[in-house]
């Protein structure tokens, strides 16, 4: 994984080319990495995509409403996808028990859309630590995984826990 300033859109329809934009942004890094890209190069199955996010003004139209990734993706490097995606189903389950389609749909992007987006932040101020560029950079991320950082007291801790979710209806 590396940073790019534009997504490398050209690249994605010629595998040679995604192989030179990758063994370039790791050419002089030393140590295993000459081995790995000279790998990669006979690899065939190189997996190459751009890291990005989902946000939409409104999660629902019509009869059709979005949850997961759909509404309001986190990116890969957040490792919160599946949490927000579950969450997103339970409260979108929850408000359909109960009301017509249109209520249930407004009401659960009003109980969910702030803490979905409060989570999206997260993963979007930490491309540093993911893909580090400078030395303080790669500080900051041995550091961050040194603590263990998002575990319960640390300073994500609050965005994580941010929301209650409704207790299960009585079924009949």
């Amino acid at each position: 994984m590396f940073t790019h300033a534009d997504a490398p859109f050209s690249a994605f329809a010629d595998p040679a080319a995604q192989r030179d934009l990758v063994a370039s942004r790791f050419e002089g890094c030393g140590w295993e990495v000459p081995r790995m890209v000279e790998a990669m190069r006979s690899a065939d199955d190189l997996f190459f995509d751009v890291v990005s996010q989902i946000h939409l003004p409104v999660w629902s139209k019509g009869r059709v409403a979005l949850a997961g990734d759909a509404a309001h993706a986190t990116s890969f490097l957040s490792g919160q996808g599946s949490s927000l995606a579950m969450i997103g189903a339970y409260l979108l389950a929850y408000e359909l028990a109960d009301a017509p389609h249109d209520v249930a749909f407004a009401a659960y992007e009003n109980r969910s859309r702030k803490f979905m987006e409060a989570n999206q932040a997260l993963a979007t101020g930490g491309s540093a630590v993911m893909s580090p560029r400078t030395d303080a950079e790669v500080a900051a991320r041995s550091a961050a995984l040194r603590a263990l950082d998002g575990l319960p007291g640390s300073e994500h801790s609050e965005v994580h826990n941010a929301l209650t979710l409704p207790p299960e209806r009585a079924t009949v």
